[in-house]
């Protein structure tokens, strides 16, 4: 690779269609933009739109293939790898075993992955809990990280040699700079209802029939509006019909984010059966709003150590319920400092960093 120009970074993504939109989508613009400020040269095209003959133009002229997530684009970055011989980097945005045993993949296409992972130079994965879920993958069983100091920015491990896996948590540009939106009870009247929001995806791995569970847990005064679409929207609004007619809860659809998309809110919730850094979660608090979760690993991986009463004990519906009443008796200057010390552990800056340095010990 010749020194006098900057490094040339071919950007697999998912085409952008209605119907693929959330965190990766996000995230995959976001890389676009800071790798192009840490001075990459970056051609960003889709895998699937894009003739073939295109992208292996592209890929030639490329230093390092980067797949936007561990399918698809994968897939795509393998083929062209062994064409060209180029380095590839593979993103991976979820806990892979979880996913797999989800979707019932098969044994063989188990088997066929491993066998396409072989040819990944560098995974970089956004949270430990999503390294752990590709190495137990990768290794017939769960496994921890190789090196826990390999954590956002480190390019070797103690032997010296480069890892094939990097944890780089998401970073995230707030959305608004409100940050006087959470009000506890302690500053409201008892009668002033408690506005709950939930964006993402109607799906079955979001668990969204859990938010019917929680909203008729916590008093008469909570209202909870559903901020996305699904597959489960129409199984979810025959379920809600008597939430809905007391003018309890409301599905708005997706919906475009912009500067006060969390702003309506008191406190966000999220219930998935699994997450990798979860984007939504993280834009909340950006926002100052808080997101109470259930209990599952990504989720005591981002909030355990600065606010552990984001988390409910346990994965019910009444568990969430509590940790939400419970909140709202939470002083509001604490559980603001809360939400900013972690908000601020995902800069843009330090994710673009991580970034350089992850795809710099890839092709040196």
């Amino acid at each position: 690779m010749s020194s006098t120009h900057p490094v040339r970074v071919l950007l697999l993504q998912d085409s952008d269609t209605n119907n693929n939109w959330g965190g990766v989508q996000t995230m995959t613009q976001t890389l676009q933009l800071v790798l192009q400020e840490q001075g990459f040269e970056v051609t960003a095209l889709s895998w699937q739109q894009t003739k073939f003959v295109k992208l292996l133009y592209e890929a030639r002229h490329s230093d390092v293939l980067v797949a936007s997530h561990n399918f698809g684009p994968t897939y795509c970055g393998v083929a062209l790898k062994t064409l060209t011989r180029k380095h590839l980097v593979s993103w991976v945005h979820g806990p892979l075993l979880e996913v797999l045993q989800m979707s019932k993949a098969s044994w063989w296409k188990r088997r066929w992955l491993k066998h396409v992972y072989g040819y990944v130079d560098r995974f970089v994965c956004v949270s430990q809990t999503t390294e752990n879920s590709l190495l137990g993958f990768l290794s017939g069983a769960r496994a921890q990280s190789n090196d826990s100091s390999n954590r956002g920015n480190s390019s070797t491990t103690s032997s010296g040699k480069t890892p094939r896996t990097v944890v780089i948590p998401n970073g995230l540009t707030p959305l608004t700079g409100n940050a006087e939106s959470f009000d506890s009870h302690l500053n409201k009247s008892s009668s002033t209802n408690l506005s709950i929001g939930y964006i993402g995806r109607l799906s079955q791995e979001k668990r969204p029939h859990l938010l019917l569970e929680t909203l008729r847990a916590l008093p008469d005064d909570a209202h909870l509006s559903v901020v996305g679409d699904g597959v489960l929207r129409s199984e979810l609004e025959d379920a809600g019909k008597d939430l809905m007619a007391n003018g309890r809860l409301k599905f708005l659809g997706r919906q475009v984010s912009n500067r006060n998309f969390y702003k309506p809110y008191q406190v966000t919730l999220l219930t998935s059966l699994y997450e990798g850094c979860p984007m939504t979660a993280l834009e909340s608090l950006a926002c100052g709003v808080p997101c109470v979760a259930l209990p599952i690993q990504p989720m005591r991986e981002l909030f355990a150590l600065d606010a552990p009463y984001l988390l409910a004990h346990d994965e019910t519906p009444q568990a969430l319920a509590i940790a939400v009443l419970n909140l709202m008796r939470m002083p509001k200057e604490q559980v603001q400092n809360d939400i900013a010390r972690i908000a601020s552990k995902h800069s843009l800056p330090q994710f673009g960093h991580s970034w350089r340095i992850a795809i710099q010990s890839s092709i040196n």
